[in-house]
């Protein structure tokens, strides 16, 4: 990347000297670059030697089309610390002591005027330029906030995706997302905090407006400016969620629900290289008929997967933008990454006690957001799973079903097994089945064998409790441990071939069940305990 030189950040002009040969006005079109102007002086007296006396001319017309053609992000409000401080929460808008229209009276003067005719650049700071590239940011002027360097070891907005989160308005306040919690250590240089998290109830007020780009997009600095100073100044939109940026990309924002999504359009667009006849100092200028509004419909997340398909983002965004419940993805969150587990959220998802498919249901033992350790006392606890599972017996004819519903499972046909067992289980003995000796707990948990556990011949699985009442869609292939391993239920079984990493094991770690319960049926009258 070109460095930015000093002028070019404070005062948007990049110069170059011209032989005097060449004076006026050089019409480039919408393409500004090297190419674009050999052709535009093409069978004319002017040159590229001439414009660019001093040589090096592919430099100087990046420069040129860069950092003095379209606008700076840096003029609207005046300086580096006013964008800086405005896109984390603060600055005069928010703390100063004058009124509100005095202090948004130049980004106003800027809307009123500029705005709809004018490229904005992505913001880039001849303060930034040397203080990133010596702290892993990139070789670039980026704030820390919208760094886009794709080479950058830290701080680049990998997801194209941009987003602003306020929590106040001077005006009427739209509530149109949840905030459900922020990992401080995604944003350092906003909140100056090396490591912590928070966690939201979901019931405090936020608007949150974002933008997405694919490379190459020359108005995503008008959509950064549209969903930033624009919403403050219009509809007085500030402050940031505590911890956070105000808008940063995505990647540094907090967790929330949903977010509007804003676009821009620029049409008729036309560079132009100019050339003072006196001086021969060439500058380049623009002109643009910028629109702004909504993506259509979409909100950020549909706006974000529809622009990126097929790619990693599209996936990726998933994280950030979560749908309409906080409470799950803050389990999740909680579980994997701080190894905390709400009780209320299991309340929320968890079966035991309740009807599932017209039958009730009683949980065994689960992990994750669903955790539930075995009984202590492994006799115990196979015992009083061998009585859950001779209480159907006299009502249906059979042992009662065995349910496991995982939620993190990666395979639709494993998001929900059904056990059903056909044949009398060999007595209890703690640990790895045997030929005589069976652990029931240890069996679906940890150890999953073959022995008095044979598919077709000792039980059947499904992949509804429907299926399994029926005996449609049997499963076809089964897989076992077949050493001391502790890979659970139901190793790489699956519906007609191996299925790799759906597995429990609540001593190892590698499947993709996280997030699972095993339950029990219980007969119809009975009293779940």
């Amino acid at each position: 990347m070109t460095k930015i030189s000093l002028s070019a950040l404070t005062m948007a002009l990049l110069i170059r000297r011209s032989d005097a040969v060449c004076e006026g006005d050089i019409s480039l079109g919408s393409t500004c670059d090297l190419a674009a102007l050999e052709a535009a002086i093409s069978g004319s007296t002017c040159t590229i030697d001439l414009l660019f006396p001093d040589g090096d001319a592919a430099t100087a017309v990046q420069e040129l089309c860069e950092y003095d053609a379209p606008t700076q992000f840096v003029k609207i409000q005046g300086s580096y610390q006013l964008d800086q401080r405005s896109m984390n929460g603060g600055g005069d808008v928010k703390d100063g002591e004058n009124t509100f229209d005095i202090d948004v009276a130049r980004v106003k003067r800027f809307i009123d005027n500029e705005m709809n005719n004018q490229v904005i650049a992505w913001p880039e700071y001849a303060q930034k330029e040397e203080y990133n590239p010596a702290n892993g940011y990139g070789d670039n002027g980026y704030m820390p906030n919208f760094n886009i360097d794709p080479d950058a070891e830290k701080g680049s907005c990998k997801l194209n995706t941009a987003m602003c989160c306020f929590v106040e308005s001077q005006f009427d306040f739209v509530d149109n997302s949840d905030i459900c919690r922020h990992d401080l250590s995604k944003s350092p240089q906003s909140n100056h905090i090396k490591s912590a998290w928070s966690v939201f109830s979901g019931d405090e007020s936020s608007h949150c407006v974002g933008f997405t780009w694919e490379d190459g997009d020359i108005y995503k600095g008008n959509t950064l400016f549209y969903t930033s100073l624009y919403q403050t100044v219009v509809n007085g939109y500030m402050g940031n969620v505590p911890g956070a940026p105000m808008c940063a990309c995505v990647e540094q924002m907090p967790v929330v629900t949903k977010a509007d999504c804003v676009t821009s359009t620029g049409t008729a667009l036309e560079y132009t290289f100019s050339v003072d006849k006196d001086t021969g100092d060439v500058s380049a200028s623009h002109s643009v008929a910028m629109t702004y509004g909504d993506c259509g419909g979409n909100d950020l997340k549909a706006q974000v997967k529809a622009t990126h398909a097929g790619s990693d983002i599209e996936t990726a965004i998933d994280e950030y933008l979560v749908g309409d419940d906080c409470d799950i993805t803050n389990a999740v969150y909680l579980n994997d990454e701080q190894l905390l587990v709400p009780s209320a959220v299991n309340s929320l998802m968890n079966l035991d006690g309740a009807e599932y498919e017209g039958r009730s249901w009683k949980q065994l033992f689960g992990e994750g957001i669903f955790f539930l350790p075995p009984d202590y006392d492994a006799a115990a606890g196979d015992a009083e799973m061998r009585a859950d599972l001779d209480a159907c017996v006299a009502s249906e004819g059979r042992q009662c079903l065995i349910l496991r519903k995982c939620t993190s499972c990666t395979v639709e046909s494993h998001k929900e097994i059904v056990y059903k067992r056909l044949t009398p289980w060999f007595p209890f003995q703690e640990g790895i089945s045997t030929d005589t000796t069976i652990d029931l707990p240890n069996l679906f948990m940890n150890q999953w064998r073959n022995n008095n556990n044979v598919l077709h011949v000792d039980y059947e699985l499904y992949s509804s409790v429907q299926d399994a009442l029926t005996g449609t869609d049997e499963w076809e292939q089964a897989d076992y441990n077949s050493n001391n391993h502790k890979y659970g239920f139901p190793r790489n079984s699956g519906p007609t071939g191996h299925v790799g990493n759906q597995w429990n094991s609540y001593a190892w770690s590698g499947g993709h069940a996280d997030h699972h319960a095993f339950y029990i049926e219980v007969p119809s009258g009975t009293t779940v305990v």
